[in-house]
This record gives C-alpha cells, structure tokens and sequence, in this order.
C-alpha cells in the first residue's frame, strides 16, 4: 500500500499506474481540462474510501472521458508550487483512438461571446420584424 505525503522518500516508493487499455492521457494537445471535469476528478480522488484504481467514465459532448483514482510522484502546495512525493490524484484519460481536442469544447473567449450574442440579437431583431410584417399585411 502506498503511503502519501511529500518528500523524495516517498516519490522513490510510490507505484506507477500504467495507463489504461484502450485509453490515453489527456494532454495539453487535448486542450485545458474542462472544469466540471477537473472538479468532479477532483472530487472522487478526494474520497478516501474509493480505492486506488477505481475508475468513473465523465462524458463530454462527443467524448466520454474515464477518471482513475491513482498515486502520483507530484502534486501542488499550499502555493501552487509543484513538490515531490506520493500523491493521492485522479488521473483523466480520453479513449486511445480520440484525436488530440476532438468533441472537446474549447472555453469560450471573449471574442467568441460577443460574437454568440450578436448572431442571438440579430436572429431576435430579423424575427420581431418578420411577424411585424406578417400583423401588418
């Protein structure tokens, strides 16, 4: 059994999960880990009771993730910094044939908004005036 906290000691006994068949790492090629996912990862590595290797699938539009609970030789500190040991985590895998993003949706920019609410006020205003057309005829 593994035994968690910070330290090289540590890090040098903490097992290696070996990835999942049929699935890969999610990787920055994939894109940023959406937060509900990250949260919900999160979450379930958190409950002490759910054994190492237990896995929960998370689906995403046009891909269904897999969330494992596993050791990991790293983790964050109170400030964010990254420190050596052995870590209780949840590791997130997309299915090995997935192209790196395929069916995941990029965060909206701010770009993106505006453009998303001006196609919605226009679509609005192009209606308004058709069905004033149609009372008038």
């Amino acid at each position: 059994m593994a035994q968690f906290g910070t330290g090289p000691e540590l890090a040098a006994q903490c097992p290696v999960a070996p990835t999942p068949d049929g699935w890969r790492s999610w990787t920055d090629a994939d894109g940023p880990i959406p937060d509900a996912l990250a949260k919900r990862a999160q979450a379930v590595a958190a409950v002490l009771f759910v054994a190492l290797g237990a896995t929960e699938s998370y689906p995403l539009p046009g891909v269904t993730t897999l969330i494992r609970v596993e050791p990991r030789v790293w983790g964050r500190d109170a400030q964010g910094n990254l420190v050596q040991g052995c870590f209780r985590a949840a590791g997130i895998y997309l299915p090995s044939g997935a192209v790196a993003g395929a069916g995941i949706t990029p965060p909206e920019t701010g770009v993106s908004k505006l453009i998303s609410a001006l196609t919605v006020g226009s679509l609005a205003v192009g209606i308004a005036a058709t069905l004033a057309s149609w009372g008038s005829s």
